[in-house]
């Protein structure tokens, strides 16, 4: 059974069911503080397990893309090492909110596997939860009940909370789980050893397919459970377990979801692969499975960067780097040449991958590339450490300071290990481990600093699908539902969340600020300060709590900051038109900010945009200004129905798939726009727009930062004020420019006099010094002048030293001066005088240094130091005549 047809089985079983089948979520997890990555195929439905959304299908099945790279399901170090973990892989599950519960489950669990794929009942083991006396929960009985009318009873195998409890993290929806377990040995070991023994054993050819949920409580923030008002069911089997299953194989990497990539990387390295070689073996396959997590996390929004989920993917694109250059000794950009790979074994089930191709491959090449240079800038600044330790005749290198490299810059300990033990040197890795464990415990200490208490509900009605006004109204009559509170001990803030019966605040989303506003009532006024949506409920933050709580309130958001916010909203659909229009309709939208001060739209090209097409840009978006198009908004019961109905000026595919339901499209004359943010009644309100730079983010990816309304017309003012005072500065009223254009003429011509002055200089002073020389002995010539009243150019001095070092073949000069009220010092050695006295200019500088207070640098042939000490010269010129006499001899 191929790849494609195991997961369409799949999706037809439950279909059959009266399951509705949906498409993947993205796997970017972006409407969920609490994860970076959709972990599990039930993430996206967590609001439906809790009650905030009621589910528009009571049963639903899809293969969810997840990843597990960091918190509590985190199978990272165990990815290449064994055959079956991946950091990306592909979630089969079916669910059901409040509709059938475990006897549905399990017998449509078993017919599938036995009556569908053939699977041998056999080989099949199933463990049922035993109970939990901490959490007061006896053993789970019906689920046994089931199971053993319908497989062995021996084949049935109890575990406690640790295997058979299921929790999506510290708190949450969670209940006891049922899995499903294969046994894939030959049949003489399974004579010799009967499977039930190697259940959770973490045997290669053991192993868990298939997690029945039963969704029945949700964990507080205190640690105790509390029951669901409905019991649901949650289920997920991974797709690249059940291929290796299907497809008769003991490692999901020989499965024709890898095999075909794989087998690309061996063909492209040739004799360099080596299959017996373990190391080998172990990076072509982290390689593969990284490239896929990367390939699908860019398709879906998440680009590599320094932080939150896009150091997630950085951090795994560098670990495949290593791998290549390690063990393949890959020095160029080599990860990129797969994408095409992947694609195409791909593209039947993902056909978006096709388009997103090249954009994808970029994005991987340039990553690449910047750490490849990082690669290059560690190696040489930790030879450098063991050149000072093999300098100091110091066999161990300080951990901290390798830390510091892999703090600082990104450099991997591994390569650190590697050029330091090629040296015949070691690293305290006790000091290294020290520091890495404190930069973690504070990571920690700031992950964990915001404690969020449970819901207090204040009204018992509190209604699902939570009745957002604030299109229409900036203000209503509201009640408060729930509470809770919120603090972070770490940066010292407290405040409050409050939910509203209905609200005018539209919550942050979309690169769109919340709103701000007040609640009101006669007794009491109370700051609205944030606007945010959080698992579908729109949360409000106050800093203090009515004095009455159940009483009923006045809504009113700040209906000044909402106007700014809605004229920086339309222009960014103005823009993003605009941009189509002038440079090509390869433009998509990548991201965005929208504020009340100014709006920031980020977007794909592939070049810088000229001075003459950001002008065309900025002309469009202000004469659709001035044409006072009028907004229209229209909502379709789904993106394909949107599509048949209006012609898209752009839909945004990175962001589309928000949209699984009820769709909104904005339009303004030819521009139309899936967005559920707020907007300006009509273009002619926003008046003036204003770009105010154009730069790079990222290969591929640009910015445009603008400005509109009042805060425009004031920065013109401004320009124009600053333009006033330029003609008077040059006494030129009818043009500056011209004036300027031949100030900076002139300025070239005075640079070119200064330069031939400095080059006499330079001649002159050279052979003043070399008048100066004093024949120390047959093989060296000295040059010693140091005077801390006498001010000199340091560029020109510079120069000085280093052209004599080469004219004179046997030369030792010191010169000391002053410049701007500081003292230096040049060290210079010709290369015949460094090998035959074992002299270096920068052992020599190190010890001088510090009577200038200074700071120094150099190597053998050429050192510098600069201090802040100008009578430190003086002992300088001391240690300088002894190191004369000591030189003769």
């Amino acid at each position: 059974m191929k790849y494609k047809f195991i997961k369409d089985t799949f999706l037809n079983f439950f279909k059959k069911k009266e399951h509705k089948i949906i498409p993947s979520y993205p796997i970017y997890s972006k409407n969920d503080p609490s994860l970076f990555f959709v972990n599990a195929g039930m993430n996206p439905f967590k609001d439906y397990f809790l009650g905030h959304v009621k589910p528009e299908y009571t049963r639903i099945a899809n293969v969810q893309k997840c990843l597990r790279i960091t918190g509590k399901h985190n199978d990272l170090e165990n990815v290449g090492y064994d055959n079956y973990h991946h950091t990306m892989f592909e979630m089969l599950g079916n669910w059901s909110f409040g509709d059938y519960s475990r006897k549905e489950t399990i017998e449509w669990a078993l017919e599938l596997l036995i009556e569908v794929y053939n699977i041998p009942n056999k080989n099949i083991y199933v463990s049922v939860f035993s109970g939990d006396q901490e959490d007061k929960l006896s053993m789970d009985k019906e689920t046994f009940k089931y199971w053993r009318t319908l497989i062995d009873e021996k084949n049935i195998l109890f575990f406690g909370k640790k295997d058979n409890f299921w929790e999506m993290g510290l708190t949450g929806p969670c209940g006891p789980c049922s899995e499903i377990h294969i046994d894939l040995r030959n049949d003489k070991e399974k004579q010799v050893l009967p499977g039930k023994y190697l259940i959770n054993k973490k045997h290669p050819e053991v192993i868990e397919i298939w997690n029945l949920v039963f969704i029945e409580f949700i964990r507080k923030s205190n640690g105790t459970l509390e029951k669901l008002s409905k019991k649901h069911v949650d289920t997920g089997m991974g797709l690249e377990r059940l291929c290796m299953v299907l497809q008769g194989k003991v490692s999901s990497y020989e499965t024709d979801i890898f095999y075909p990539i794989i087998q690309d990387i061996k063909d492209y390295l040739g004799n360099i692969y080596h299959e017996k070689d373990f190391d080998q073996k172990v990076s072509l396959r982290i390689i593969a499975d990284h490239l896929r997590a990367i390939v699908f996390s860019i398709s879906d929004g998440q680009l590599p960067s320094n932080n939150g989920a896009g150091y997630v993917i950085r951090k795994i694109l560098r670990r495949s780097v290593v791998c290549a250059r390690r063990f393949f000794n890959q020095k160029e950009p080599f990860i990129y040449k797969f994408v095409n790979s992947l694609v195409r074994e791909m593209k039947s089930s993902f056909p978006e991958l096709e388009n997103k191709k090249k954009y994808i491959q970029d994005i991987i090449n340039e990553e690449e590339l910047s750490f490849l240079n990082i690669i290059e800038i560690g190696s040489k600044k930790v030879q450098h450490i063991i050149n000072k330790h093999k300098e100091k005749k110091e066999k161990i290198i300080d951990g901290k300071k390798i830390f510091k490299l892999h703090d600082t810059y990104g450099f991997p300990i591994k390569l650190s290990k590697i050029l330091v033990e090629k040296s015949n040197l070691s690293i305290d890795e006790k000091s290294f481990q020290k520091k890495l464990l404190e930069q973690k415990k504070r990571s920690k200490k700031e992950n964990n600093s915001m404690i969020k208490k449970d819901w207090i509900k204040i009204h018992d009605d509190f209604h699902v699908n939570q009745n957002f006004v604030g299109y229409n109204c900036m203000e209503c009559d509201i009640y408060i539902l729930k509470y809770r509170e919120v603090e972070n001990k770490l940066k010292k803030i407290h405040y409050y969340e409050l939910v509203f019966s209905q609200t005018p605040f539209y919550p942050e989303g979309g690169g769109q600020l919340g709103d701000v506003g007040i609640i009101k009532n006669k007794f009491e006024k109370i700051d609205v300060l944030d606007t945010q949506i959080e698992n579908s409920i729109i949360i409000h933050h106050v800093k203090i709590l009515p004095s009455n709580i159940f009483s009923s309130f006045k809504a009113i958001i700040n209906k000044n900051r909402r106007s700014k916010i809605e004229k920086n909203h339309t222009s960014t659909h103005l823009l993003h038109f605009s941009l189509k229009k002038v440079l090509g309709d390869h433009i998509q939208q990548k991201g965005s900010y929208v504020g009340d001060d100014y709006l920031r739209f980020d977007f794909s090209h592939y070049k810088k945009i000229t001075h003459q097409e950001l002008n065309k840009i900025e002309n469009l978006v202000q004469e659709l200004i001035f044409y006072d198009l009028l907004l229209e908004i229209k909502t379709f019961h789904s993106l394909q129905e949107a599509k048949k109905n209006i012609s898209f000026s752009g839909i945004n595919e990175i962001f589309q798939d928000k949209y699984k339901q009820k769709v909104r499209v904005i339009t303004f004359g030819e521009s139309s726009e899936l967005c559920i943010g707020t907007h300006v009644k009509r273009t002619g309100l926003i008046h003036v727009f204003e770009i105010l730079s154009e730069s790079s983010i990222s290969h591929g990816i640009r910015r445009i930062k603008a400005i509109t309304d009042e805060k425009a017309v004031k920065h013109l003012k401004y320009i124009r004020d600053q333009y006033q005072s330029l003609k008077k500065i040059m006494k030129c009223p009818e043009s500056p420019i011209k004036s300027l254009l031949i100030l900076k003429k002139s300025n070239e011509k005075l640079k070119q006099e200064i330069s031939e002055v400095n080059l006499q200089k330079i001649k002159i002073l050279k052979k003043e010094y070399s008048l100066k020389a004093i024949q120390l002995s047959s093989s060296i010539k000295y040059i010693c002048e140091i005077d801390p009243h006498e001010e000199k150019e340091i560029n020109i001095m510079r120069k000085v030293v280093l052209d004599l070092r080469h004219e004179i073949n046997n030369l030792f000069i010191i010169i000391g001066f002053t410049k701007n009220k500081k003292a230096i010092i040049f060290i210079s050695i010709s290369d015949f005088v460094i090998k035959n006295n074992n002299v270096h200019a920068h052992k020599i500088i190190c010890n001088m240094a510090g009577y200038i207070h200074g700071k120094h640098w150099g190597d053998s042939s050429f050192a510098t130091a600069i201090g802040s000490r100008k009578e430190g010269l003086n002992l300088i010129l001391k240690d300088a005549i002894a190191y004369k006499e000591s030189l003769k001899s």
